[in-house]
């Protein structure tokens, strides 16, 4: 009996972690290599974000911050304007979002900005990605042990349930 409690608990659940939104691209795309800087990056969910805690950062080489702006919501993408006249090197796009169903997600990506013939050239560990963001996946997300360990706490919640009741009938 309890074999069978702990199976339909298990069953119950796998398919609610497995229905999150994702990240499904990026513009400009993961390490991506452009001659020109974007006026903006966009981030392609796999179903539309709520804007509770919506948060995208964008990271010059020198470490200055050059998102502006808040980040809008357009269907399930994110779209977070940029600063004008962005110098070349490596940039860093750090972002937090909440899903449909209201599951954390965050990752990074990077994106490099080529200098032209009259540009100078980037110093050389601005030129590429920073190592936690050549590290992290675009689309990775830290809350998947967190459902996890609620499905095991779960699990054990019910166990113990069914295993107090069957000594109290016995």
């Amino acid at each position: 009996m309890l074999a069978a409690a702990v199976l339909a608990l298990l069953g119950v659940g796998t398919p609610a972690a497995l229905a999150h939104d994702a990240l499904v691209a990026t513009t400009p795309a993961d390490d991506a290599t452009l001659t020109t800087p974007p006026a903006q990056v966009e981030l392609q969910l796999s179903g539309p974000p709520q804007g509770l805690g919506t948060q995208v950062v964008v990271t010059a080489p020198d470490g200055a911050v050059v998102s502006q702006g808040e980040p809008e919501l357009r269907g399930s993408t994110v779209v977070q304007p940029l600063a004008d006249g962005l110098p070349a090197g490596a940039y860093t796009v750090a972002w937090r979002v909440t899903s449909s169903d209201g599951h954390p997600l965050s990752g990074t990506a990077a994106f490099t900005v080529a200098g032209s013939a009259a540009d100078p050239a980037p110093a050389p560990e601005a030129a590429a990605p920073s190592e936690a963001a050549a590290a992290r996946p675009v689309g990775s997300s830290s809350s998947g042990a967190g459902w996890i360990a609620a499905g095991a706490a779960a699990v054990v919640l019910a166990a113990g349930l069914v295993v107090l009741r069957s000594r109290r009938r016995a």
